[in-house]
C-alpha cells in the first residue's frame, strides 16, 4: 500500500529524516539542500519530484507557505520555533548518537514511524536490514584487520568516523573493529591531519566522496607527500564508493554496509 499519495505534504530539513520517510513510503514533499543530498546518494533514495527548499539556515519561506505542509521536521530548535508560523513543526534528529549507534539508528527509525503510524512498515525494514547485515558478515575475510574509515575534508585533512557515528553501528553489526577510538564531534567524526595516518594501525578505507572525486583525488595523485604517507603504512588502503550519506539513517547505513563488504572481500 502506498502511503505517499494519501498524506498531506511533509517538509524536512534533515537528510536522515528525509531518506527514512522515503523508506517508509512517505515521499517528503520538500527537503533543504536537496541537490547536495542527491549528489551523495546518486539521487536514488528520495523520490523524483521532491522540492528543494533552499539552504537549511535560510529556507525559502514563501515557497514553504505556498505548499501548506501538514508537518515540518527539523533538526534545530531555533528553526522549529521560527517555522511554527507556517505549520506544526517538530525537532527530530539522530545526532548526536548516545549509546549503541545501531540501536540509536533503529530507535530513530521507529520513533519517526510511530509519529506517522507506520510501525509495522518500519519493523519490516528493520528486520530485513538485520538479516542482510548477517548475510553480509559471512562474506568478510576471517582475518580482517581493524579498519579506519576516512573522508577527505581537504587535501591535508580527513574526517575519521568514530565510536558514536552512524557507520560505527554498521561495523558493530558486521563484527568489524573500528581502529579509531579518539574523541569525536557530535556527528561522530574527528578531524585528523593526513600526516597522522601512517601511525594509525588498521586498514585504511577512504570514501570516494563527491569532493574526493571532483577535486581531491587528482591533487593526491600528484602529491609526493601523499604517496610517501601511503608507503609508510603497514596495512593496505582501499577506496569505497559512495551512494549514501554518512550522517544519514537506516537507508544510508545499509548502502554503506554493502559497499564496505564489497571492497573488503576483494582485498
Amino acid at each position: 500500500m502506498a502511503h505517499s499519495n494519501t498524506r498531506q505534504p511533509i517538509l524536512t530539513f534533515d537528510w536522515a529524516t528525509a531518506e527514512t520517510l522515503a523508506m517508509l513510503d512517505i515521499k517528503p514533499f520538500g527537503v533543504t539542500l536537496l541537490k547536495g543530498y542527491n549528489t551523495w546518494t546518486s539521487g536514488e533514495l528520495i523520490p523524483v519530484g521532491t522540492i528543494d527548499l533552499g539552504l537549511t539556515p535560510m529556507p525559502n519561506l514563501e515557497l514553504m507557505s505556498h505548499i501548506e505542509p501538514s508537518l515540518i521536521l527539523v533538526n534545530n530548535v531555533r528553526l522549529s520555533q521560527a517555522l511554527a508560523r507556517i505549520a506544526p513543526t517538530e525537532n527530530v534528529s539522530l545526532f548526536p548518537i548516545t549509546g549503541a549507534p545501531w540501536t540509536a539508528t533503529l530507535d530513530f527509525t521507529m520513533a519517526l514511524a510511530e509519529r506517522l503510524s507506520l510501525q509495522e512498515v518500519a519493523q519490516r525494514f528493520i528486520d530485513e536490514s538485520e538479516r542482510q547485515l548477517s548475510r553480509l558478515s559471512y562474506r568478510l575475510p576471517d582475518n580482517q584487520k581493524p579498519i579506519i574509515i576516512a573522508q577527505f575534508r581537504d587535501e591535508r585533512h580527513v574526517w575519521i568516523y568514530g565510536q558514536n557515528s552512524l557507520l560505527q553501528g554498521v561495523l558493530d553489526q558486521l563484527g568489524l573493529t573500528n581502529a579509531w577510538d579518539k574523541p569525536t564531534s557530535h556527528a561522530g567524526v574527528s578531524v585528523v591531519s593526513i600526516d597522522e595516518l601512517p601511525t594509525i594501525e588498521g586498514q585504511l578505507v577512504i570514501m570516494r566522496s563527491p569532493l574526493y572525486i571532483s577535486t581531491i583525488s587528482d591533487r593526491l595523485n600528484h602529491s609526493e607527500l601523499w604517496q610517501n604517507l601511503l608507503s609508510l603504512r603497514n596495512s593496505s588502503t582501499v577506496y569505497i564508493p559512495v551512494d549514501y550519506w554518512p550522517l544519514g539513517g537506516l537507508p544510508s547505513a545499509m548502502r554503506f554496509a554493502e559497499a564496505l563488504v564489497e571492497v573488503l572481500e576483494d582485498t
